[in-house]
């Protein structure tokens, strides 16, 4: 008896383990659990996460945060090049528009995946999802004048 539920256990420890591997392996960005999202990024409840498609240097940050500090009523931006996410804040008891928020993310050439935030979610679709993926070449400056 005691054998057969040591088994048992065994088997429950191993799946919790494979779901917990599978799990992991999805990227934040691509994730549908959206507690464990916020959860993950720490993310405080007037709080928008935008994900884009490659934020992969300390300048790409800065770009995009600029361009954020311009929507009225955020008071900071952090970001994690790692997952290539900006997290903005809003001034207290203030709601950031999302649109406003995507336009900007937009604006600074780092194309926007994915928005959580306090009024919900929006995505690219597939096609601006690739887009936004593409390697951005930091060279390719225009000068005008």
């Amino acid at each position: 008896m005691r054998s057969l539920i040591c088994i048992n256990l065994v088997t429950v420890l191993i799946c919790l383990c494979a779901f917990s591997a599978r799990a992991a392996d999805v990227p934040l960005s691509e994730s549908t659990a959206l507690d464990a999202v916020k959860k993950a990024l720490k993310l405080a409840p007037a709080e928008t996460a935008i994900f884009v498609g490659d934020m992969h240097c300390a300048n790409c940050a800065k770009k995009i945060a600029r361009k954020l500090y311009g929507v009225k009523g955020v008071v900071k931006v952090r970001s994690d090049i790692k997952i290539d996410v900006a997290i903005v804040t809003p001034q207290r008891n203030q709601q950031l528009d999302p649109q406003a928020l995507w336009a900007a993310a937009k604006a600074s050439g780092i194309l926007p995946i994915k928005l959580i935030g306090p009024g919900g979610v929006m995505e690219a679709d597939s096609a601006a999802r690739e887009e936004a993926r593409k390697t951005h070449d930091h060279a390719a400056v225009t000068i005008s004048g």
